[in-house]
């Protein structure tokens, strides 16, 4: 267990217990994650309180047309009819309305736990980011070039400490 995943597991086991989450995300979180799930659901519900309703439905901020533009994307990706797929991506939309990278917003333990999710359930999409761009980056750049956009960065980039860590001589 690596430096990450130790401070991933205390942040854990220092949370109250979990807000309820709605049954589509208590759902894909436990299909795809397992024992897991749990603490990511914490973890993500920490991160996004105002994400969650009372009656456990979702919404979205000023960012509502990001959110579904990422999950169209998503979704143009994702096989068809598989309603896991539709609740994976539901979740990743919602979560590039926050604050930190896109792993961190998850809720899940480190960068990769992403990038092998992605490989998964949007196999095609995955194979698109050949510069392992982080996933964040590369999801609005995806929207940029369809709107044709030259200039392209996610929300929050600007104000990141890493920002040089993921900008300096990308093209």
């Amino acid at each position: 267990m690596n430096d990450l995943s130790h401070a991933y597991v205390a942040a854990r086991a220092a949370m109250p217990p979990s807000r309820l989450l709605p049954a589509w995300l208590a759902t894909a979180l436990e299909t795809e994650f397992g024992p897991q799930s749990g603490t990511i659901a914490a973890l993500w519900s920490a991160r996004h309180p105002g994400v969650l309703r009372e009656d456990g439905s979702t919404g979205v901020d000023a960012r509502h047309e990001e959110y579904a533009d990422i999950f169209e994307l998503l979704l143009e990706h994702a096989p068809a009819g598989d309603i896991h797929s539709i609740s994976i991506a539901r979740w990743i939309a919602l979560s590039c309305c926050g604050q930190d990278h896109l792993w961190e917003d998850l809720g899940l333990p480190e960068r990769p736990a992403l990038g092998a999710l992605l490989a998964r359930r949007f196999p095609a999409l995955h194979a698109k980011n050949v510069h392992n761009l982080r996933w964040k980056k590369f999801f609005y750049k995806q929207l940029c070039d369809r709107a044709e956009v030259k200039a392209c960065r996610a929300p929050s980039c600007a104000v990141c400490g890493e920002y040089a860590g993921c900008f300096e001589g990308s093209a």
